[in-house]
């Protein structure tokens, strides 16, 4: 087994019964403002069913990290969290 760190995520898209997810990481090039341009490291490939399990782990843990104060959440976008400063 192999471990793929990503910054992010890009593209998502279904292709039959399994979801395509672009695994992001920040590469070395800056574009014209310089900021750091994200560059495609992998793919990411589960089934759907895969994919609402991901879901609800994830609110989970993101749950998790709102009640202990890690994240708060954002007024402006309705569901959205970021890191406590």
């Amino acid at each position: 087994m192999s471990d793929v760190y990503a910054d992010g995520i890009g593209n998502v898209r279904v292709a039959g019964t399994n979801v395509r997810i672009d695994l992001l990481i920040v590469g070395p090039d800056t574009d014209d403002d310089g900021k750091p341009v994200l560059q495609k490291k992998g793919e990411l490939i589960m089934p759907l069913q895969g994919l609402i399990r991901a879901d609800a782990q994830i609110k989970n843990v993101l749950n998790q990290l709102t009640e202990k104060g890690v994240l708060k959440k954002n007024d402006q976008q309705k569901g959205s969290e970021k890191l406590k400063n």
